[in-house]
């Protein structure tokens, strides 16, 4: 529900060899993993790694097609 531009990457962790990503968005921290879904634009996790999160969503171009975008969302360090 939230744009991919108010989201933030801010840790990693790996639970029974699943690697989880931990996203805030809006003051809430989620925890998501490869599969699930993020964003506005149907956004779909495909790889996350310790710096992170690489996802494929889609979006209209300028002549009205649907086409997939690659996007990443990398950590955020403090």
């Amino acid at each position: 529900a939230f744009p991919l531009e108010s989201l933030s990457m801010v840790g990693v962790l790996e639970q029974s060899g699943v690697r989880h990503a931990l996203i805030t968005a809006d003051k809430s921290l989620y925890q998501i993993k490869a599969g699930n879904y993020i964003g506005q634009n149907h956004g779909i996790v495909t790889q996350i790694d310790e710096t992170e999160m690489k996802l494929v969503e889609l979006v209209e171009d300028v002549n009205g097609d649907w086409v997939e975008r690659t996007s990443t969302l990398l950590l955020q360090e403090r």
